[in-house]
């Protein structure tokens, strides 16, 4: 509540009309970006609000499962909908330690007089949340002894990673209850990456190369003040999903296409790699695709390729393709669970029949892709997924049906499938990346 900060009150009330939605099915940034529009149109503003609001909507969400059953062992009645989003998103407050617990009472309750939907329950927001202060301790521990509890994640969602990875499926979740890194990916165009590490290092910011071109900022911060940012010598970026271009093995002239290309940053990636490109970026959501205009103007990658972004669905050709490709990227729409880090509403808004049915529009997206390919041309499979509906087994299915699509080893892997899972490692030295979410990468080239 001090150096510039929105106050908390405000903060927590645009947090929690964003939980509201979030709870009945709309994804968290939507939610917080409607909560947001909402406070604007009555004049409630501060420059650093939205962000504030959006730190404690996504702390809470990875204590949610915690955080709901305490409110059911605090509260001595269910309370109504905004009074429970409000005690959700202050409850967050007080299980991450980011305030002294008294501002964060103080706080809630002013949130709770300040609106009309809570005014009547100021006093039960009080009691709860001091009731919270005297059983925490105790009740936490009790709590986490509930695996849905401990790992954060509806049990099918665990059962889902269980299966996955039987011997590292606890780990994987206890990791992505975390706030992920911010990693960059240097633009080689216009910076050397020990360069760039430098330059960081005289403005005193931590940071460690965790890949080839990936840089992880130890502290979080925003985009406008990373260096370089504004002038397209970074972007942020997994380490892991960098990955994907360079398997490509670019040459100049090569005619690519990005299917499902949103928000940008593997567009401005390709046309960084290789000499007078032409490369067509598909997305069929025109908001999320005006974003790869904004990332590809940012980094000045078309000084380099000749780009067209089209909205359209990658899965019907017809709407954009002019002729033949000789790579393909696709990064598949999918369950997203190899980024829960930077996603964790994903397992709260997924349900178990969302698995088959991703799957089954990969398998579109594919049958329709490999026409577009030229004899000896590549087409590199991606999904940010940990199971196996969505990786291996769609690899597979697709090399069955098709006999002219030969498996091609990635580089440096020595095999043509590659399942990364979430990690938070060393520095790099050689090889694969060492901080990253998950992944899973397969390539074929048409015979």
């Amino acid at each position: 509540m001090n150096g510039g900060a929105p106050p908390l009150a405000d903060a927590l009330r645009l947090a929690a009309a964003a939980w509201r939605a979030f709870r009945a099915g709309t994804s968290l940034d939507a939610a917080l970006d409607q909560a947001q529009g909402g406070f604007v149109a009555i004049g409630t503003s501060h420059p650093r609000l939205a962000a504030a609001a959006k730190d404690i909507a996504y702390t809470a969400v990875r204590h949610l499962a915690l955080i709901e059953a305490l409110l059911h062992k605090l509260a001595h009645r269910a309370p109504e909908p905004a009074a429970a989003a409000l005690l959700a998103v202050a409850l967050g407050q007080l299980l991450a330690e980011r305030h002294a617990a008294y501002a964060v009472v103080d706080q809630a309750v002013q949130a709770a007089k300040a609106d009309a939907a809570t005014r009547a329950a100021s006093g039960f927001v009080n009691a709860v949340l001091r009731n919270a202060l005297r059983r925490l301790p105790a009740l936490r521990p009790e709590l986490e002894r509930e695996p849905a509890v401990a790992l954060n994640a509806p049990r099918w969602w665990i059962d889902e990673v269980r299966r996955a990875e039987p011997a590292r499926f606890a780990a994987i979740l206890q990791l992505q209850r975390q706030p992920p890194p911010l990693v960059l990916r240097v633009n080689v165009r216009r910076a050397g990456v020990e360069a760039y590490l430098q330059r960081l290092r005289l403005e005193g910011i931590a940071a460690t190369r965790v890949g080839p071109t990936a840089v992880w900022l130890h502290e979080p911060r925003p985009v406008h003040d990373i260096p370089g940012f504004d002038a397209g010598e970074v972007s942020v970026q997994d380490a892991g999903a960098q990955l994907a271009v360079p398997w490509l093995e670019l040459d100049p002239g090569m005619r690519v296409l990005d299917a499902c290309a949103a928000p940008g940053g593997k567009t401005a990636q390709l046309a960084e790699a290789a000499d007078r490109l032409t490369i067509d970026a598909v997305d069929v959501d025109a908001a999320r695709a005006a974003r790869i205009e904004d990332n590809l103007g940012r980094t000045g990658a078309r000084e380099h390729a000749s780009i067209r972004v089209c909205v359209a669905d990658a899965a019907a050709p017809q709407r954009y393709a002019s002729g033949r490709y000789d790579r393909i990227l696709l990064d598949a729409p999918c369950t997203a669970s190899g980024i829960v880090r930077r996603h964790p509403d994903i397992p709260w808004l997924r349900r178990p029949a969302d698995v088959a049915q991703l799957a089954t529009a990969q398998a579109r997206l594919l049958e329709a892709l490999w026409p577009l390919l030229r004899p000896a041309g590549r087409l590199l499979y991606v999904v940010c997924s940990l199971f196996a509906e969505e990786g291996p087994q769609q690899a597979e299915a697709f090399a069955r049906r098709h006999a002219d699509a030969r498996p091609v080893p990635l580089a440096g892997v020595g095999k043509p499938q590659l399942r990364l899972l979430p990690a938070q490692g060393d520095a790099w030295r050689q090889g694969l990346p060492t901080v990253h979410d998950g992944f899973f990468f397969a390539m074929f080239e048409k015979t």
